[in-house]
Formats: C-alpha cells, sequence, structure tokens
C-alpha cells in the first residue's frame, strides 16, 4: 500500500463525490452522494499491478447546492490505512465538476467530468506518472438510493492493457 498505484485507487473512491450536469439535476445528484458510506472492493496496487481486496469508511458533506467534500479512509489487510480527502464543486454554468484529491503520494489530483443521468464520467490528472501516465477515467454508478459503485480505468504501462485498477461499491450506512 506504500506505493503510487494504490495511492491512485484511493482518490478514485473520492472522486465518486463529483460531476453533474444541468442545474436542476446537480443538486439532486449531489444528495445522493452525501452522507456516511463504507465500501469493499479491489484495487491494483504495484509495478505488476497486484490485485488487493480493500474496505473504507467516508463521510460526504454537501456544502450549498454546489460542493462536496470527502474524508475517510481505506485499510487492507487490516493494518494498512490510508486517509484520503476530496473537494468537488458545480459550476452551473457550464454543467462542469472540477475538484481536487488529496492523499497521493505523487501530489494532489485535478479532477474534471459530467454528469450523465444519475452517474458520473470523469477525469484524473495526477501530477507525475502512473502506470506510465498521468490520466485514467472513472465512471460513478448510481445503483439505487442507497449505494452506488466507483470504477477507475487505466492503462497499465504505456502501451498495455487498460484495466480496472479501482472497483469499489459503496453502502450507505
Amino acid at each position: 500500500m506504500h506505493d503510487l498505484s494504490s495511492r491512485r485507487a484511493y482518490g478514485a473512491i473520492l472522486l465518486a463525490c463529483a460531476a453533474t450536469g444541468d442545474a436542476a439535476a446537480a443538486p439532486a445528484a449531489f444528495d445522493l452522494y452525501a452522507g456516511s458510506f463504507s465500501a469493499t472492493g479491489t484495487i491494483l496496487e504495484g509495478p505488476d499491478a497486484s490485485s488487493h481486496r480493500v474496505s473504507c469508511s467516508f463521510t460526504i458533506h454537501q456544502q450549498g447546492s454546489t460542493d462536496l467534500s470527502l474524508q475517510g479512509t481505506c485499510r487492507a489487510y487490516l493494518i494498512m490505512a490510508r486517509s484520503v480527502s476530496a473537494r468537488l464543486s458545480w459550476d452551473p454554468r457550464s454543467g462542469q465538476v472540477t475538484g481536487t484529491y488529496t492523499g497521493s503520494r505523487v501530489g494532489t489530483a485535478l479532477l474534471k467530468g459530467r454528469q450523465v443521468g444519475k452517474d458520473f464520467d470523469l477525469a484524473i490528472e495526477w501530477p507525475r506518472p502512473l502506470y506510465g501516465d498521468t490520466t485514467a477515467r472513472m465512471r460513478v454508478a448510481s445503483l439505487d438510493a442507497g449505494s452506488f459503485r466507483i470504477v477507475v480505468t487505466d492503462r497499465i504501462g504505456t502501451n498495455g492493457p487498460l484495466r480496472a485498477t479501482t472497483d469499489l461499491t459503496l453502502l450507505r450506512q
């Protein structure tokens, strides 16, 4: 868990809190993601992109109708823990969500995306390469009023395969 790829995976969790489309949809979509959540799933870690099970807990606060903040902790093997946080803002004029993720050894990641129905399509931009590049894609899908799924995909290696580096299901507590 001390390697950069695991931090990328944790960043993906945080990104789940963002990205909306139109003025009426944004506050309603943000409502779906505000609250306390537990999560389980897998992340890829290390230069060989080994898969590891993780469990996480998050508190997501809606701040006004256009901002969210997330704070939480993810654990692997019951002994390794990582604190993570994110701040996201929706711009009603452009319909875009932008923000930052803090918790990675490579530095603060920039987040940018849009709402697609109740789901989100987000880009992650890292300040230094992970798995051979500085970008990844995240899909956040609302499963129902009490749960959602986050899947981050990235190319493993400069010309390697596209794989899910994070796959988490979050359940409202």
